[in-house]
């Protein structure tokens, strides 16, 4: 049986909105830590993982285009291999953040084990745990080692290779001032959607981080 196209919308973005709910449950994920400790109203984009020089090339010109600053979560297998692409994302002044080295289940391995995971990978003090699965005893060594945690509050399913129609109607369902959107670099439609949900973020008076804005963790969470 096919079904209409707008109880498919809604069937994905139920779907999403309940596997996120009860990731924030699971985890106890704080309010600081979904919004990356930002008090700014702007729309965030962030992005996982790891990509091609195509993909990576082709998210940075339109992030350029669109004069949009974004969060990049490395994992540093991937960026030791991969060295002038993390120079280029930095040099166009995007934020970098630790992914882990390996992007292994956090809460699976031994404290000593997550410690390496996160100790060896970007530099701080942004972290976010390989698939948004942590605990206590992660967030505490991640602190520990100067890090805090970069959540997110809308998940695009990107890495599910969920469609372009079904992405941009979860975004735009869930959309908020301030939210903190999750891509992945190898997403198979992320570059597709892009330029169309930027035009409708900005299209509802909504501002994505500008190339000027920075932030910073409180002292007192370091």
């Amino acid at each position: 049986m096919n079904l209409p196209q707008s109880t498919k919308l809604r069937l994905s973005h139920y779907t999403s909105v309940v596997l996120h709910r009860y990731a924030d449950w699971r985890i106890g994920a704080t309010a600081l830590e979904k919004h990356c400790y930002r008090t700014s109203d702007s729309i965030l984009l962030t992005f996982d993982d790891y990509g091609t020089k195509t993909e990576v090339h082709e998210i940075l010109a339109i992030l350029s285009e669109y004069r949009v600053k974004a969060m990049f979560f490395l994992q540093a297998d991937w960026a030791g291999e991969h060295p002038k692409l993390v120079k280029k994302i930095a040099a166009a002044g995007h934020v970098l953040g630790n992914h882990s080295v390996t992007h292994p289940v956090l809460f699976t391995l031994s404290p000593q084990e997550i410690t390496q995971e996160i100790s060896r990978g970007l530099p701080g003090p942004w972290f976010r745990p390989p698939q948004g699965r942590y605990n206590d005893t992660i967030r505490t060594i991640a602190h520990g080692l100067g890090y805090v945690i970069c959540y997110w509050t809308i998940d695009s399913r990107d890495w599910a290779g969920t469609s372009v129609t079904e992405m941009r109607h979860t975004i735009l369902t869930e959309l908020k001032p301030g939210a903190v959107i999750l891509f992945h670099l190898h997403g198979a439609h992320t570059r597709e959607l892009l330029p169309t949900i930027i035009a409708d973020i900005r299209g509802r008076g909504l501002q994505l981080t500008p190339p000027t804005e920075s932030w910073h963790v409180p002292a007192n969470y370091l």
